[in-house]
């Protein structure tokens, strides 16, 4: 049973802490996080004592405006603390199935691949889809009676309550969230893979499927035309009762052969491959001008250069890391990448 002073230990609060440094470490000058490092010593310990007294509550969130124009809500950094606590606690108090992958510890992107890959020769048919909007379209209410049936401890609830319910502030005026949870905060991927749990747990224990779930990308595979027809029933039944829709532009049923795109890859090769977008994504950021010259504008074409090496070799070792299948064939992506570093060109 989860329990509140389980959850926030000194222990628990210094691990936060260190990845909260790291996590905003290229924050600008004004923002919170410099004020809560310099008084750290004193904050942690009234932070300590306020968590212990069971009396902690969150700010609003402020809406801060990226270099690229993108807006974004971010909790303040004594929130986030508390919040990543909570996120390190939860996973096994909610006893999250282990075919949703994206939760440390249950195997991560690159076995989720591998076992899929491995998979394949077993089965002829597919489904793969996510959710449209996913974070943006969870159910306050179904959540929150989600939560009620496994937490028990009164404090953890409240904090939870809040960080569902709660309120953004943007130049003096408050808005309350009435749907969805927030992007950008070390909890919501806990409690992204909370929501869609029943489903999990249907699948898992139903051998005559391949079953797993990356976030809100889900993929089915079965044996007949019947079993997949059945699985699919499942999906839309369980996407219905907690009121999120399926991304057409990401769904695809059919046969294995005809191949489909999964978290980046291509399946239904002979052997695996990189799915069009993982390629196209690269090969646009190599040509973005910006990449690799407003860096330092005397830069020489030797450095330049380098620095374009650096990057590929980085990206395709990303490619092939932690894939027990032999290394995908890439020659077409270093032909891609190397080309010309022209902007305006098509791939």
């Amino acid at each position: 049973m989860l329990a509140a002073k389980h959850v926030f230990t000194e222990a628990t609060l210094d691990t936060a802490y260190l990845w909260l440094c790291k996590q905003r470490a290229n924050f600008p000058a004004n923002a919170d996080i410099w004020h809560l490092r310099f008084h750290w010593h004193r904050v942690r310990q009234e932070l300590l004592q306020t968590l212990h007294k069971q009396d902690y509550t969150f700010l609003p969130l402020s809406v801060v405006t990226k270099a690229d124009g993108e807006t974004l809500h971010l909790w303040s950094s004594q929130d986030a603390l508390v919040l990543k606590m909570l996120a390190m606690a939860l996973p096994e108090a909610l006893s999250l199935s282990s075919l949703c992958t994206h939760i440390k510890g249950h195997g991560g992107l690159k076995a989720t691949v591998s076992a899929l890959h491995a998979a394949l020769p077993d089965y002829r048919y597919v489904m793969k889809t996510d959710v449209k909007r996913y974070y943006e379209s969870i159910d306050h209410t179904i959540l929150l009676k989600q939560l009620d049936k496994d937490i028990t401890d009164p404090f953890i609830w409240r904090l939870l309550v809040q960080f569902v319910k709660r309120t953004v502030e943007r130049g003096g005026t408050f808005k309350s969230i009435h749907c969805g949870i927030s992007r950008g905060c070390p909890l919501s991927p806990i409690i992204a893979a909370y929501y869609l749990k029943a489903l999990d747990k249907q699948m898992e224990g139903n051998t005559r499927y391949f079953y797993r779930r990356y976030m809100d990308d889900v993929i089915v595979l079965a044996k007949t035309r019947w079993h997949l027809r059945k699985a699919v029933r499942t999906v839309n039944q369980h996407f219905n009762q907690l009121k999120v829709e399926q991304a057409p532009d990401k769904t695809f049923i059919g046969r294995i052969e005809k191949e489909f795109d999964f978290l980046g890859y291509r399946f239904g090769l002979p052997e695996l491959g990189l799915a069009e977008k993982t390629i196209t994504n690269a090969v646009n950021k190599v040509r973005q001008p910006t990449l690799f010259i407003e860096r330092e504008q005397k830069q020489t074409a030797p450095k330049r250069a380098a620095m374009l090496d650096d990057y590929i070799t980085r990206w395709l070792r990303w490619v092939n890391a932690g894939l027990d299948d032999k290394p995908i064939n890439i020659v077409f992506c270093i032909e891609q990448m190397t080309s010309p570093l022209n902007p305006a060109a098509s791939i």
